[in-house]
């Protein structure tokens, strides 16, 4: 899948843009702070609903303006199929469409593969496990359409359990009363949830293979990177719906103390190590952040090998933190892959990219209206 053409209205610091996109690479080239990453993060919500930077919709809108709107046409190389994603937010509200029909998030992550590359990625060793999980998430809905709805009905359940855990609901109905009415919404959470566990470490699993081919002799004196899955809950064989409500059940205290539920797929957490060392704690910074750029290229190879769609890729300068060595590796890597677009404000990559048949649009020059 390629993108075509590309549309925005009032979206971040662009009134109005369309902009035709040629056959083959494209290279964002301009002066921080000109727009350039806001042109990755469009098409990062055409193919996944949501942006990779902002947690609100209402940010993405232009100064001045209550509204934005995100289209693009794409084309499939291998049947020539093509398809049309329009994303518009309005008075808080989202719509999305598909060929002009009405569809959700989840019918952008079946329809559009596209995998983004940032210096922030490094979160995704440094940081809690919030952030890796919402990473082992997006790939989980990436492969599996299914896997998002299961997701939102899971954070459902889990919500409507927390309900029975605050304390007016409980000053209202009593201990017993609101254990009474908890236990319907703790048999879902074990029913959704045990069943999370199990396709997310199957896919970490996936993932661990991936990731360890990839990183072989990548890291000079040391051996690949290893992932491994941390679930909340321990089980053996195919107990794990056992295993979870025992978790449950015994956390119980700490969850009305609390006020919320303390243990489920929602605290799950990854780990990253390198030569048995853990990289969150012990990895150097160059480290850390090439370990994040192997675990995008993983998401990227597991997508094509998996579902045999080759997605966009989404760079945002990584030759700010790359050096020379891992930056020429990068894109020895992914040139041969699907369409990438990559931006930077590093002038002296022009040459070699322009070698590398990448097209390239100064940013703001040219492209269209920007107020």
């Amino acid at each position: 899948m390629k993108l075509v053409h590309l549309s925005l209205t009032d979206f971040r610091g662009y009134a109005q843009l369309e902009l035709p996109l040629p056959e083959g690479h494209h290279l964002l080239l301009g002066p921080n702070g000109s727009g350039k990453t806001n042109l990755l993060e469009a098409i990062h919500i055409l193919g996944t609903g949501g942006s990779m930077r902002a947690s609100r919709d209402q940010v993405l809108a232009r100064h001045g303006t209550n509204s934005w709107r995100v289209a693009g046409r794409f084309e499939d190389g291998r049947d020539g199929r093509s398809l049309r994603a329009d994303v518009v937010w309005e008075s808080s509200s989202k719509r999305i469409r598909v060929d002009k029909e009405a569809a959700r998030a989840s019918d952008l992550l079946a329809a559009i593969k596209v995998v983004s590359f940032a210096p922030s990625d490094v979160e995704l060793v440094r940081e809690s496990g919030k952030v890796r999980r919402r990473f082992l998430d997006l790939i989980g809905c990436q492969l599996s359409k299914d896997y998002l709805q299961q997701l939102r009905e899971y954070q459902r359940a889990i919500r409507q359990r927390n309900e029975t855990l605050t304390r007016s609901f409980v000053y209202q109905r009593g201990r017993t009363g609101a254990q009474l009415a908890r236990e319907p919404w703790t048999d879902r959470v074990v029913e959704i949830g045990a069943d999370l566990f199990l396709r997310r470490r199957d896919l970490v699993a996936r993932l661990g293979d991936t990731l360890r081919d990839l990183t072989e002799g990548a890291f000079r004196e040391h051996g690949p990177v290893e992932v491994s899955y941390k679930p909340a809950v321990r089980w053996e064989g195919d107990e794990v719906r056992d295993a979870f409500l025992r978790a449950l059940e015994e956390s119980r205290d700490k969850d009305e103390a609390l006020g919320y539920t303390t243990c489920g797929p929602h605290t799950d957490d990854l780990t990253l190590e390198l030569d048995e060392r853990e990289l969150r704690r012990f990895g150097s910074l160059g480290q850390q952040q090439l370990t994040a750029m192997f675990l995008k290229l993983s998401q990227a190879d597991l997508v094509r090998t998996s579902i045999g769609m080759t997605p966009i890729l989404l760079v945002d300068e990584m030759f700010a933190v790359l050096d020379r060595r891992a930056a020429e590796q990068f894109l020895a890597r992914v040139e041969g892959e699907g369409q990438i677009f990559l931006a930077t404000a590093q002038e002296g990559w022009l040459g070699e990219l322009r070698d590398r048949h990448f097209q390239v649009h100064r940013v703001p020059e040219d492209v269209s209206t920007i107020s």
